[in-house]
């Protein structure tokens, strides 16, 4: 069995680290940190995952085999030190994604560059065999990835692009603050992030296309929908050509279906799973492919990933634990 902790248990994305590895074939969950809850059962914060005997810690004395990181931003480079060379780690935070030039101008200063080129870059439909040698790898964002994947087979034909993304409100974690309680959320298409958003850099860095975000904040729990604009001659056709690198992917799904109820890709038909759901319109008039990516932004956008990442480091199958269709209707 390989022997799990979650460092930062007590967020949406630690949760749903706790549930899918408590469900694992292969894993005992040794440890969920967090310096808040300490002492408590894990029911009193996650309260669908009551009948876990399982309590939240602040000790990091702990045996794993693999360790995930689940705390915000700019807090697994100050805490790293603590875990290096113990075990394999999968960090979930943003710290250490990026090329240090990149970081930079998206972020800040980085405390420890020396070991960013030490991490390889999470994403299994790019970087699957680095994945497989890796001690240290880096989950991508949420809305990287549903841009990178929907991008990435037309970087030969195009470096600029326009996205326009709606996130549900679980994107922005558990914390408490004014613009996310139910009043000011519910109903709402609010422009989160016009333009530069972080997760662009990923984009950069992965494919040499400069993506455009435009963010917006909608009335969802969980699930994006990412919207991808760019120039492209040729046709419908061409564009599937392009996407059918995808094929074999255990976890992508072309939606081509000319009828039924989804025509193009839906947040709604992903949720609760690792799914992407890759779709696209061709608009000949003005030269212009429309390449549409749904994703829920817990699973596939964050646990979900950890947990691929996690299967390919050790060398099971990929799909281990994660095989399970999205919930419908939600």
């Amino acid at each position: 069995m390989i022997r799990a902790a979650i460092v930062g248990g007590s967020g949406y994305i630690g949760g749903e680290l706790i549930r899918l590895l408590s469900m694992h074939p292969e894993v005992e969950i040794v440890a969920v940190t967090s310096r808040e809850h300490a002492g408590k059962k894990i029911h009193k914060v996650h309260p669908n995952l009551r009948g876990l005997d399982l309590r939240f810690t602040n000790d990091y004395n702990f045996d794993a085999d693999v360790i995930f990181l689940a705390v915000p931003h700019g807090t697994s480079m100050k805490i790293i030190n603590e875990f290096l060379g113990s075990a394999k780690i999968i960090d979930l935070s943003a710290d250490f994604r990026l090329r240090r030039e990149l970081y930079e101008e998206y972020y800040g200063t980085h405390e420890k560059p020396e070991l960013i080129e030490k991490f390889v870059y999470g994403l299994p439909e790019l970087h699957r065999e680095e994945i497989r040698k890796a001690e240290l790898v880096a989950n991508p964002g949420c809305n990287a990835t549903a841009v990178i994947l929907a991008l990435y087979p037309f970087r030969d034909v195009t470096n600029e692009a326009i996205v326009d993304l709606k996130v549900s409100s679980s994107a922005g974690g558990r914390r408490e603050n004014i613009p996310s309680i139910h009043p000011e959320r519910s109903n709402v298409v609010r422009v989160y992030k016009p333009f530069k958003h972080r997760h662009e850099a990923e984009v950069i860095q992965e494919t040499g296309i400069k993506a455009m975000f435009t963010i917006h904040s909608v009335d969802l729990v969980r699930g994006l929908l990412a919207t991808s604009y760019f120039r492209f001659s040729g046709s419908e056709r061409d564009i599937l050509r392009k996407l059918l690198i995808y094929k074999d992917e255990p976890f992508i799904r072309l939606v081509t279906d000319k009828g039924g109820l989804q025509r193009y890709p839906d947040p709604k038909y992903v949720i609760g799973s690792n799914f992407v759901d890759i779709g696209f319109a061709y608009d000949s008039e003005n030269e212009r492919a429309i390449v549409f990516s749904a994703l829920d932004n817990l699973i596939k956008g964050g646990a979900g990933q950890a947990v691929q990442n996690m299967n390919i480091m050790f060398g099971l199958d990929e799909t281990l634990g994660l095989d399970q269709y999205p919930l419908y209707p939600v």
